[in-house]
């Protein structure tokens, strides 16, 4: 597997405000059951928005889940948001609060936005089945038929070889080649990516694992595939959320052979995920290597990274200070008779109309994204 980090030409000064989904249950955002297959609580009693990313694992004392996409979680909002199960034959735990966030293999992150961007839903028999599939083929084994197995089946080599893709400082996405695959995740900040970056690796690397390829799609494959998001992206499905009243809306495409979903928050994209099939465009990776080879010494002979690296340190910092420095809205959200917080809880639903072309404010800010990363 090869994986091309993702830069930006420049960033401003301030970091974003956003916390992924991990930093969040470390600081108090509660997630619980809700006693539906299809369905999880999320309450977030922070001052600063959540990041809830597209197939992030929800782990704890009852059925595992995976979100279908990214959700941007305001501060003091509770909503209950759309999720699969990957754990067939686990029976649901109501109010049970999960913990811990994982991810999808990317093999079913694609299925999954896949049957979004076509039906304007999931069918979770037909995950089931493609999970009872790609367990086989991993040669992972799980009584409850848990999709998460394939980690613990493939852990060594897994931990073997994380450490060969490093983060570069002031990163803020990366694209994975693998076989006949281009896998593409990019946010909107570089400290999203840095929180993230581990699940990010794991998604990708566990099918290099899984399935070994000795082809790999060369850089021009990646060129193209950034010119080709925003056409993809004119036949976009919009998952219509009740959060459409706050920040964050997301929308799913496919076409072209690409298959994504982009989560959209004050004109901006804050997280994008993308599949690109690249049938006959890749080559035996020693072949492609002397193109790499040459790229790393290009780069290297250029101050741009160095100055990302410097400008990002500061960020960095503020960044840390801010999230050290977040407490819960206690003092500003209203309380019901009983003296519990009163937080106003929002459904989240995928009431998803047929595809349509993107308006063309959101089709021009897709046109300057890729024009400038």
């Amino acid at each position: 597997m090869v994986v091309y980090p993702l830069f930006p030409k420049h960033f401003g000064p301030d970091p974003t405000t956003i916390l992924t989904l991990t930093e969040g249950l470390s600081r108090g955002v509660r997630l619980r059951d809700s006693g539906q297959v299809d369905r999880v609580h999320v309450e977030n009693p922070l001052a600063a928005s959540i990041l809830v990313g597209e197939s992030e694992v929800l782990i704890g004392e009852t059925q595992t889940r995976a979100l279908q996409v990214s959700c941007q979680i305001s501060p003091g909002q509770r909503v209950s948001l759309p999720v699969n199960c990957i754990e067939e034959r686990r029976l649901t735990e109501y109010q049970a609060e999960f913990t811990q966030a994982d991810i999808c293999p990317w093999k079913l992150r694609s299925f999954k936005l896949e049957q979004l961007s076509r039906h304007g839903e999931t069918h979770q028999h037909r995950i089931w089945d493609r999970i009872e599939s790609y367990l086989q083929h991993a040669e992972s084994t799980s009584p409850t038929a848990d999709l998460r197995a394939v980690y613990g089946t493939h852990s060594f080599e897994l931990n073997a070889l994380r450490h060969r893709y490093p983060l570069h400082p002031g990163q803020i996405g990366a694209a994975c080649a693998l076989g006949q695959n281009l896998y593409l995740e990019l946010f909107n900040a570089p400290e999203l990516l840095e929180d993230r970056y581990d699940l990010l690796l794991k998604s990708a690397l566990v099918e290099a694992v899984v399935t070994p390829q000795d082809q790999i799609s060369p850089p021009g494959v990646l060129r193209a595939f950034l010119d080709q998001l925003p056409a993809a992206g004119r036949a976009s499905r919009l998952i219509q959320t009740a959060s459409h009243r706050g920040k964050g809306r997301s929308a799913v495409f496919t076409g072209q052979g690409i298959t994504g979903m982009a989560l959209m928050a004050d004109e901006e994209v804050v997280h994008l995920c993308a599949h690109l099939r690249c049938w006959g465009k890749t080559q035996p990776f020693p072949v492609v290597k002397p193109q790499f080879d040459q790229a790393c010494a290009d780069w290297g002979e250029t101050p741009f990274l160095a100055q990302l690296a410097q400008d990002y340190r500061s960020r960095r910092r503020r960044y840390q200070s801010f999230k050290d420095q977040l407490e819960p809205l206690t003092s500003t959200l209203p309380k019901d008779a009983g003296g519990r917080l009163a937080i106003l809880t929002e459904e989240l639903e995928l009431r998803a109309p047929p595809p349509r072309p993107l308006a063309p404010a959101l089709h021009h800010f897709f046109l300057r994204l890729f024009e400038r990363h």
